[in-house]
């Protein structure tokens, strides 16, 4: 390629930026790029501009990025460079979103100078975010990690085995996702790409985490992906998001203060069609609701009302509208959540806030059967953070649940054993206590636990007394009244 800009030939030299740009970009070559954009190939040129501008980008430097951009769509005349730089630039979900449209025309047409495995990947990568359907994302990265490792790419096969495994997170395949992340190799250093992304396995990893339940591991990958100097987009402000709402579900109250600080290094800005104004209010209100601030956290909610195209934040809006006691509103941020399309996790959310709605308004049998419906959507993939809420009224629905009966035993035992670690953790019990304090939730027996824990009938009776023991009551019913009313006195 230098030698091509070289000879002074101004054919040569755009023909070997359109064959190479996107490789070096993709190979975080962007300083090298840059400067042959600038010193060797045609400087003026609209096409190098836009070439120059995605290096910008990369680099951090937002504000160049855009000024170039608009000195060379001014100009540009090569539609495939124009489209495929615009995936990366564009400022908004509409023009990004007609930016891609155009790059599936072009994909068609892709001739010999083309990269068309980075094209493949690039259109993959512009799609997921734009959230409009997963399948051909996912589609257009499975084809860029075959052509990648056709064409003996590895730097382009990780990142597109990177942005598959978010595209499978956030559809809700998390197994597929863990397979995915789990052949993923380490990287030595930070990348422009890398700091472009930022953090792509950890933030997904601390996603399904969250969503699993498991809030102390995802506090874990999420931590080692914060990077309070990052640009506030992409993966390391979804990290801060995910991190702020485990810190909110576990009530780490001095984590709260922290939390806030790092709210506010997210972008209030769209970017790369990610809302993240939306996305950013919703976990805001939801930290102000833990700080007791009702009305500020309603304040800060309400906007995001008015704001279609964020599945997954409608859906913990509604939830924490529900909570708030704004019913009404909650109703509304379910409907804009599922116009938008669920993925599996958010759906199982939307269910179990509309069962708990429906209970608080005297509908128990349909509040049942919706809980039902949650727990059938969440058991594949063993989603169970929407059934964890220290909530009073879901806490009375899913223990009656039990009672009144679940196609889905085994995944309903795993909601009230994991209930129960949360609150068992705080009373001192035992972990094998906690697992024996799950059942007492239900009407099994101490045979039947015995039974389905595997374990002899007097290490079960030796474990349900010392249970009442330490909780001062002398019945599994007070036992049971005693953890939840420790979990609502919890601040």
């Amino acid at each position: 390629m230098r030698r091509a800009l070289a000879t002074g030939d101004e054919g040569a030299a755009r023909s070997a930026l359109r064959t190479y740009w996107l490789r070096l970009i993709l190979e975080s070559r962007t300083a090298e790029l840059e400067a042959l954009c600038a010193t060797e190939g045609t400087p003026g040129d609209p096409n190098t501009l836009l070439i120059r501008a995605c290096c910008r980008d990369l680099q951090g430097d937002h504000y160049g990025a855009a000024f170039l951009r608009a000195q060379g769509l001014r100009g540009a005349s090569d539609d495939f460079l124009r489209c495929f730089a615009e995936l990366l630039l564009a400022p908004d979900a509409r023009a990004k979103a007609q930016a891609a449209d155009r790059a599936h025309l072009a994909l068609a047409e892709c001739g010999p100078d083309d990269d068309y495995p980075a094209a493949l990947f690039l259109l993959g990568f512009a799609e997921v975010r734009l959230r409009r359907d997963f399948a051909r994302a996912t589609a257009l990265l499975r084809s860029a990690c075959d052509e990648a490792r056709l064409h003996g790419r590895p730097e382009l096969l990780r990142l597109a085995q990177s942005n598959l495994a978010f595209a499978l997170t956030h559809a809700g395949e998390f197994a597929a996702a863990e397979a995915l992340l789990a052949q993923l190799p380490e990287t030595e250093a930070r990348s422009d790409w890398e700091r472009f992304e930022g953090g792509s396995p950890g933030a997904n990893r601390g996603c399904i985490a969250f969503w699993r339940g498991d809030f102390d591991t995802a506090l874990q990958h999420l931590d080692g992906v914060i990077d309070v100097r990052g640009p506030g987009t992409n993966f390391e402000a979804l990290a801060r998001l995910y991190l702020v709402m485990c810190v909110v579900t576990v009530r780490r109250t001095e984590r709260y203060l922290t939390a806030g600080q790092l709210l506010r290094g997210v972008s209030t800005d769209d970017k790369h069609g990610v809302p993240w104004d939306t996305l950013r209010r919703v976990t805001a209100a939801w930290l102000a609701a833990a700080h007791g601030e009702r009305a500020e956290a309603i304040r800060i909610a309400g906007p995001a009302l008015d704001r279609p195209g964020a599945a997954v934040a409608h859906a913990l809006l509604a939830e924490l509208f529900r909570v708030l006691g704004e019913p009404a509103a909650a109703r509304q941020a379910i409907q804009l959540a599922q116009a938008a399309g669920l993925p599996r996790y958010a759906q199982a959310s939307v269910l179990v806030t509309a069962a708990a709605l429906g209970a608080e308004s005297g509908q128990g049998s349909e509040a049942h059967a919706l809980l039902e419906q949650a727990l059938a959507t969440a058991a594949s993939e063993r989603v169970l953070a929407p059934f964890l809420a220290a909530d009073p009224v879901l806490a009375d629905l899913v223990n009656a649940h039990a009672r009144w009966g679940s196609r889905h035993p085994e995944f309903l035992q795993a909601v009230l054993t994991r209930r129960s670690t949360h609150d068992g953790a705080a009373l001192r019990l035992t972990t094998r206590e906690r697992e024996v304090f799950a059942y007492l939730r239900t009407p099994m027996t101490a045979e039947e636990i015995a039974v389905d824990l595997g374990v002899a009938y007097p290490t079960v009776k030796t474990h349900i007394r010392s249970i009442y023991r330490k909780l001062g009551v002398t019945q599994r019913r007070d036992a049971v009244a005693a953890v939840d009313e420790h979990a609502l006195r919890s601040p």
